[in-house]
């Protein structure tokens, strides 16, 4: 025996249900895939996000400015209404009315009299109050302030007649009380 005789004795049989993969031949070159393509594409992703932040921070920055316009817009309307409410107070006030009516030609009454409104009673006795004196004209008349217009027939009064049955302790030197209220 030979030495490639004993070889091919001393080997294993091949088993015949067992079979190899068939090999083929790889290319010589693997084509590159396109790494450009996909940097360009992040890049432009980048930009477009940096780009939308610029636009979003400008357009805080913006409502900011006009927040702050707002609240000085909102400062000084407050100080309006309350100069305007302190010169509605001062034209309320009882010396400032007490000017007016007698600027009016009205005189302080004498004395007064109330109606209870639950069982009709008067309260006191009221007399007509005295002639005023002829106010001398001012030199120079003061700018009034602009007021809303009432109606002319509001600031007239008329007296207007209670019934004797509504007011059982009327006083006994009237023969039935008035009360001033507006005629309309």
């Amino acid at each position: 025996m030979t030495q490639a005789s004993a070889l091919r004795a001393s080997r294993p049989a091949p088993r015949p249900s067992a079979r190899r993969a068939a090999l083929r031949v790889v290319p010589t070159a693997i084509q590159r895939t396109r790494v450009g393509v996909f940097a360009g594409a992040c890049m432009a992703l980048l930009v477009v996000g940096l780009l939308t932040l610029l636009i979003l921070n400008t357009q805080l920055a913006q409502g900011t400015y006009v927040l702050k316009d707002l609240g000085k817009r909102e400062v000084a309307l407050i100080d309006q209404k309350l100069e305007l409410n302190r010169s509605i107070d001062a034209q309320r006030s009882p010396g400032s009315l007490a000017a007016k009516a007698k600027a009016l030609g009205m005189v302080p009454a004498s004395s007064m009299a109330f109606i209870e409104l639950e069982s009709g009673k008067i309260i006191g006795e009221a007399r007509p109050a005295g002639a005023a004196p002829a106010a001398p004209a001012p030199a120079t008349p003061a700018p009034a302030a602009p007021v809303p217009a009432a109606p002319a027939a509001a600031a007239a009064t008329a007296p207007v007649e209670l019934p004797a049955g509504d007011a059982p302790d009327a006083p006994t030197g009237s023969a039935s009380p008035t009360v001033p209220t507006p005629a309309g």
